[in-house]
């Protein structure tokens, strides 16, 4: 990837790494889409780079380093977030110039801007700590700015997943217009916990306006179910039903309470996870539900558009955004369950491990994404030592074969990223399914790592 894979387009050469990389000519690949993408509008940044999506690769780069002593990697992944710093943070409020509606065109020199512009970090949690190492200040700056241009009404901690680059100001508390998904909640509160952790003069402020972001959505519920919406503004499918992505919330408030203390964060997620595992399993199918009604729980299994789960979450789905997260919900699970110790979520991860077996093989046998890979086989694994499952053990061993049989291009020395096309896009997450496989998120450096999964 260092050789091939990094900006050497338009009149100024950067540290950034390319969003596509074409495996054997190096450099961009020819095609500006793939054959099939994976997201829709600009996301995948065409003739550019996005660092939000490149994020677990970088990890995977200091993994390595680590492991094999080898600094230049460290080194390559430490000039790439210098340079974006250095040239994509708004000056307004210090917002960084990433995430779903913004990248670096690297033929150009300049930043696009697309569908209105906003920032938008989701659905990873950013890792600041491959910012803090090489820009303390601009870190807690763009931490500050995410707190106070994302939450609209700091009194009840209702927040939009989007924010302005051109904000001197906060926003004003007119909801029209706010969109609070579970999962862009889930940012923000790992990004105030996060430097909560840094023991700021405003620490105290910062978990407080964390728990309020979090504590709106957990007041957005069934009174009935206690089942979560997945947004509670908009009249439409995602505020009649919950998805899986009542997990991946469930997981970063668990993270949350670990970094800041705070039990309040670790409560609501379980009773937010557990809610959603007292209705979400069809044991005819034995698969988890992809979508279930609030107000009685029941399955929901009509589609208003692709860009919502089907009639059973997806383990293997390509496109983003679905909001369905199967994955970091089975995570959640064993997280909760070694917080907790409540057997409901031992007795939901042993349904996790099922619901992989029932979909199995990846992709309908026609092989998977690099993120999709990863984060099975990292729960998984995960699954084997901590539930001592034999069972998850050789789901880790088959997915990762496969794995390494669809994505391993040994002509080329390199991973694509997904099937079909000799290609590696950061959207496909080849840093996940790295992190998986070298199998050491959750040592005593992991800790950016665990919200991640």
């Amino acid at each position: 990837m260092l050789e091939v894979g990094r900006d050497a387009h338009g009149p100024h050469h950067t540290a950034m790494w390319l969003s596509s990389v074409d495996l054997h000519r190096g450099g961009m690949p020819e095609a500006v889409d793939p054959c099939r993408k994976r997201v829709y509008r600009l996301i995948h940044a065409p003739r550019g780079s996005t660092l939000y999506w490149d994020q677990p690769l970088l990890l995977a780069a200091h993994r390595v380093a680590a492991r094999g002593g080898e600094s230049r990697f460290s080194e390559a992944a430490d000039a790439y977030v210098r340079d974006m710093l250095r040239l994509c943070v708004s000056p307004a409020n210090g917002l960084i110039l990433w995430g779903n509606h913004m990248y670096y065109d690297v033929e150009t020199d300049r930043v696009v801007s697309f569908s209105g512009g906003p920032h938008e970090v989701r659905p990873l949690p950013p890792l600041w700590d491959l910012f803090h190492r090489v820009d303390p200040e601009a870190t807690a700056r763009a931490i500050r700015a995410i707190g106070t241009q994302h939450i609209h009404n700091p009194e009840t901690g209702e927040f939009c997943r989007h924010a302005s680059v051109k904000a001197t100001r906060p926003p004003s508390p007119d909801r029209e217009g706010v969109h609070p998904f579970l999962e862009a909640g889930a940012t923000i509160v790992t990004s105030l916990s996060w430097l909560s952790a840094q023991d700021p003069p405003d620490r105290d402020a910062l978990i407080r306006s964390a728990l309020r972001c979090a504590e709106y959505s957990f007041a957005q519920r069934g009174e009935r179910t206690g089942l979560l919406r997945n947004q509670p503004v908009k009249h439409r499918w995602d505020y009649r039903c919950t998805t899986t992505e009542v997990g991946f919330w469930a997981g970063c408030l668990a993270w949350a309470a670990r970094t800041t203390g705070q039990r309040r964060f670790l409560d609501r997620a379980a009773a937010a996870a557990k809610a959603y595992l007292a209705y979400g399993w069809d044991a005819e199918a034995g698969l988890f539900h992809g979508m279930l009604r609030v107000d009685d729980g029941t399955p929901e299994t009509r589609r208003e558009t692709e860009y919502q789960p089907g009639e059973h979450a997806d383990a293997w789905a390509f496109l983003f955004p679905t909001h369905d997260y199967p994955m970091p919900f089975a995570e959640a699970c064993l997280t909760l369950w070694r917080d907790t110790g409540d057997l409901a979520f031992r007795g939901g991860a042993e349904r996790w491990i099922k619901h992989i077996a029932g979909s199995m093989p990846p992709g309908d046998g026609q092989g998977a994404y690099a993120e999709h890979y990863g984060r099975c086989i990292h729960f998984l694994r995960r699954a084997e030592r901590e539930l001592a499952s034999a069972e998850a053990g050789r789901l880790a061993d088959a997915i990762t074969q496969h794995a390494l049989d669809t994505l391993w291009v040994p002509q080329a020395g390199m991973f694509r990223s997904h099937p079909g096309e000799d290609r590696a896009d950061a959207v496909d997450g080849l840093g996940i399914l790295f992190l998986a496989l070298l199998d050491d998120t959750h040592d005593n450096a992991g800790r950016t790592a665990e919200c991640l999964f």
